[in-house]
């Protein structure tokens, strides 16, 4: 590394590019959020620097510039927040004098970040570029020759020709794709620069009609039913691999991609491995600097004659502050190709079979009958699945609701996401798809409705909200389309104001409202004083006493819903916890879960826990046991469990359990010996208990699980929502990831550690990182933390999730956790 320039030669730089001659241009940027005492020029230079050290300025009337792009016959290329132009130098003298501009962007919104950004030629001479997307408004790009293309809600990556010609979408549902980069062979990878509440950034690979999940009128709270962040919705694509914070550009090498990291001040490598039609890869970290090194843009000088040295710059920003301050360097970076054993082959090896055939059902040069497209939509592989819908486009433009009626259910899921890609008329196809029997195509139907703002089905969607046999999934897609067709879309699932008219509504049924209920308690992201694990917040028209109406409404699933709501709030509702236990006439069911929110606060209940463990009903008895694990007994509280395992003997494990904690641990499998746990979980005689796995998925004290995930409506953010989970046809594969959580993390739930001055330490998923470090918990609370604060920040490998979770648990226990997550497909 060579420091080429610094300030004041250069200030706050972001695009950079090498010509011919060996000439280093780059973009100081003096219009990103000025202060108001801001000494720098009015407007962004556009710098180039010669081999010899000599320094001019070749353009200075442009503003909030993102990305510069050197083109043919002494064109420059420039991305500014609402335009993407082109700048000549015609009578030689260094500066331009002549500028077209190519793509104009027209937006309500005029944050930097709302902006057409990164810039990078393809194969074919077409200029493609990126648009982020963070305030939902509406914006209309208009091409030079007239084309045009409108959104409101999602960043993409777009091409236009190198004269302002046939502006065309690629790909949408990103939210900042700054960094853009077209490999030789014309494929496209972008580095996504914000995460916001959906950490972390990534490494994208793009292709035509990709969607990646991404919507930001749903405002920043998760979860969303219709926003996702690695591919976890039908017809959306995965990251490669997680990137480092807030990365700005990207540049091909070998056969892998070189990424600057504004916000962790790295240069990292990633070796790009295929993996069916796409890419897996791994981080190679090269340069590691500072909090004051801020890499923002790279380029290769591609010009360099070949001596075994490729050279790169790359632009830095210096300082964490977002407004432009006027520090700034430019860097060289020489790698010695003979002495880098991590970059791999140089040459790029051949497509796979699966992205040779993606790439022909994405342009139609495909012979696949209906049938075989809609078997290949549910492919494994999410590249091949999203090339099949697309190829299936133009085919719906000739479907009939008639037709479609008679299809399998499996293909009218997909069908429905071939209409949305199609743009077809929804006016005949909307009630019957939401009166479909199958609640993947209801699901699918409400997100079509919701993302496309299609405001004149809101009646259809309320009447949907008035039947009984909903799913859950469907019940919570109703609630968030209802929301966003109502012109409040940024309130997600949390309409406390809907929800509590369900509720209140004598006409609901109690399916409808149980799940309202279900939705109501929402978490607090803001630790509390005593570090303890925040407890769910109620809206106002939800009182204690309106909640024991519902109780006397004696439908089981609502009474269900109101002792979990007391459940989330043991200490404000111990009395009505403690009340429903000790009743002998309430369902067994019922006591059972209000056991369950007791345990956090055994203490205070050791007389009736005790007795519930005497109690003939098995599930009440149990419970009652796990509720007193890791409780203080006395000798004669002792000698009463004892009992409890001789009166019954199938309960006498957890009985034990509670006496003695290390009888958990004993003459277990080793927990690297998937077979061997998985045989023993099998040889259990008793039924499985799958309520009884729900109620250990959310204890405060076994398996924890509700701290992290989600699972139909209930839990925590801070780890993947398991709501599906049991829908993976690999066998023991779940069990594996239970008793080896580091075998297998998913890329956004990397943890890292922050190290403040003060000694403390803080462990969480990033967020951000700027002038501040915010991390989320895994308890789904926010930390902020000012760097100057900061001693150390360290990304782990490990998961949050602890090892040895299943010796916590019985054998019996184990068994029904895993029936209850299988269940949930």
């Amino acid at each position: 590394m060579t420091m080429v320039a610094e300030h004041p030669d250069i200030a706050t730089p972001t695009g950079v590019d090498v010509d011919q001659k060996g000439r280093v241009w780059a973009v100081a940027c003096h219009t990103h959020m000025p202060p108001e005492d801001y000494q720098g020029p009015k407007f962004d230079e556009i710098l180039v620097f010669d081999p010899d050290g000599e320094r001019h300025v070749f353009y200075n009337k442009t503003e909030q510039t993102m990305d510069l792009e050197l083109g043919n016959d002494g064109w420059v290329y420039l991305s500014e927040r609402d335009r993407i132009l082109r700048v000549k130098d015609t009578d030689g003298d260094g500066v331009g004098d002549t500028e077209q501009t190519l793509v104009e962007l027209d937006s309500e919104a005029v944050y930097p970040h709302n902006a057409l950004s990164g810039l990078a030629w393809d194969p074919n001479g077409d200029l493609v570029f990126g648009l982020g997307e963070n305030f939902a408004k509406p914006w209309t790009m208009t091409a030079r020759d007239g084309s045009a293309i409108q959104g409101i809600d999602r960043g993409g990556v777009f091409r236009v020709s190198a004269d302002g010609g046939g502006l065309h979408k690629i790909a949408e549902g990103l939210w900042n794709p700054f960094g853009v980069t077209v490999r030789s062979d014309g494929e496209i990878f972008v580095a996504e620069n914000d995460p916001g509440e959906h950490p972390p950034c990534k490494v994208l690979h793009i292709v035509q009609d990709g969607d990646y999940g991404y919507r930001r009128k749903y405002g920043g709270a998760t979860p969303h039913p219709f926003v996702c962040w690695n591919g976890e919705m039908r017809g959306t694509l995965p990251m490669i691999h997680p990137s480092g914070e807030a990365p700005c550009g990207v540049v091909p090498l070998g056969r892998g991609l070189l990424m600057p990291s504004w916000g962790d001040h790295r240069i990292d490598f990633f070796p790009l491995q295929q993996q069916g039609a796409s890419f897996t890869a791994k981080q190679v970290t090269l340069v590691h600097g500072s909090r004051y090194f801020r890499p923002t843009c790279i380029a290769q000088d591609r010009h360099r004659k070949d001596d075994g040295v490729l050279v790169f710059y790359l632009t830095d920003w210096v300082d964490g502050r977002y407004p432009v301050h006027g520090f700034g360097r430019l860097w060289k970076m020489e790698i010695d190709v003979a002495k880098a054993g991590w970059i791999g082959p140089l040459d790029i090896p051949p497509p796979t079979a699966a992205a040779t055939l993606a790439a022909n059902l994405r342009t139609g040069k495909t012979d696949h009958k209906q049938s075989e497209r809609f078997e290949l939509s549910r492919s494994d592989d999410p590249f091949v699945a999203s090339a099949a819908l697309s190829s299936l486009r133009p085919l719906a433009e000739n479907w009939e609701p008639a037709e479609f009626a008679k299809w399998p259910a499996t293909d009218r899921v997909q069908a429905v996401q071939a209409l949305r890609l199609a743009k077809v008329n929804p006016k005949p196809w909307i009630d019957a798809l939401l009166r479909d029997d199958n609640p993947g195509v209801q699901f699918e139907t409400l997100r079509w409705l919701a993302d496309e703002d299609l405001r004149d089905f809101l009646p259809a969607v309320e009447s949907l909200l008035t039947e009984s046999n909903l799913s859950y999934e469907v019940f919570e897609a109703a609630i968030a389309a209802q929301t966003a067709l109502s012109g409040t879309p940024e309130i997600g699932l949390r309409n406390p104001e809907l929800l509590l008219a369900k509720i209140n509504d004598e006409s609901s049924s109690p399916e409808i409202q149980a799940y309202a209920l279900r939705l109501l308690p929402v978490r607090s992201t803001t630790p509390a004083k005593d570090k303890t694990s925040p407890n769910a917040s109620l809206p106002k028209g939800l009182t204690v006493d309106r909640l024991q109406q519902l109780m006397t409404l004696k439908a089981p699933d609502v009474s269900l819903e109101v002792v979990r709501i007391y459940g989330v709030n043991p200490a404000a509702f111990s009395s009505q916890l403690a009340e429903i236990a000790a009743d002998d006439s309430a369902a067994t069911a019922l006591r059972s879960e209000a056991v369950l929110g007791l345990a956090a606060i055994a203490e205070s209940h050791l007389p009736l826990l005790l007795a519930l463990a005497q109690n003939k009903e098995n599930s009440l008895r149990e419970e009652a046991l796990r509720a007193l694990r890791g409780v203080d007994l006395t000798a004669s509280e002792k000698l009463t469990l004892q009992s409890v395992g001789d009166s019954f003997p199938e309960s006498a494990p957890l009985a034990t359990a509670v006496l003695d904690p290390t009888s958990l641990t004993e003459g277990r499998h080793p927990l690297e010996d998937t077979k061997a746990w998985s045989k023993r979980l099998a040889a259990i005689e008793t039924p499985v208990d799958i309520a009884a796995g729900e109620r250990i998925f959310h204890h405060p004290k076994i398996a924890q699980c509700a701290n992290c995930h989600r699972a139909n409506g209930r839990g925590n953010v801070g780890g993947p929502n398991l709501s599906h989970v049991g829908g993976r046809n690999e066998a023991d594969w779940l069990l594996g990831a239970i008793l080896q959580p580091n075998r297998d993390i998913a890329p956004q739930f990397m943890p890292r550690v922050i190290l403040l001055k003060d000694g403390t330490v803080h462990v969480g998923i990033r967020l951000r990182s700027y002038t501040f470090e915010q991390i989320r918990d895994a308890q789904g609370r926010n930390h902020t933390f000012n760097r100057d604060d900061v001693e150390s920040i360290e990304d782990l490998t490990t998961s949050f999730m602890p090892t040895g979770l299943p010796l916590t648990m019985t054998d019996r226990e184990m068994r029904d956790l895993m029936a209850f997550l299988e269940n949930n497909k």
